[in-house]
């Protein structure tokens, strides 16, 4: 059962295929290959073996944990999917049909993949 924080709940369904390098891309097709979701809060699948994860935290900018946070909030409250619970994708892409415009308003302005998910 792969372990999700919130955004990665929402924004691992535009994955293409890219990342930051061969280790962490592989790991994201065997995150969306197990239909099964833990949601947690904090550092999830994605996180461990992302080269930005350090000391438990993520350090891709000098704030990027608390923006983090702050995206992982809002995808839990416009889901209506809180950690400790499970779920599945196919019930992330249904609940993500009514609010994907809230989320790109909210986190895809000023996301650096932005222009990959728009590919």
């Amino acid at each position: 059962m792969a372990r999700l924080r919130g955004h990665h709940l929402i924004c691992l369904n535009f994955f293409k295929g890219e990342g930051y390098s061969k280790d962490f891309v592989e790991n994201l097709y065997r995150i969306l290959e197990d239909n099964q979701i833990s949601v947690v809060f904090g550092a999830d699948d994605v996180c461990e073996v992302c080269p930005y994860f350090i000391d438990d935290r993520c350090c891709y900018t000098e704030n990027s944990e608390e923006e983090i946070t702050e995206l992982d909030q809002f995808a839990y409250k416009i889901l209506g999917i809180f950690p400790g619970e499970r779920t599945s994708w196919n019930e992330i892409r249904e609940r993500l049909k009514d609010v994907i415009d809230s989320w790109r308003e909210f986190a895809c302005k000023s996301c650096d993949w932005k222009e990959v998910c728009e590919k």
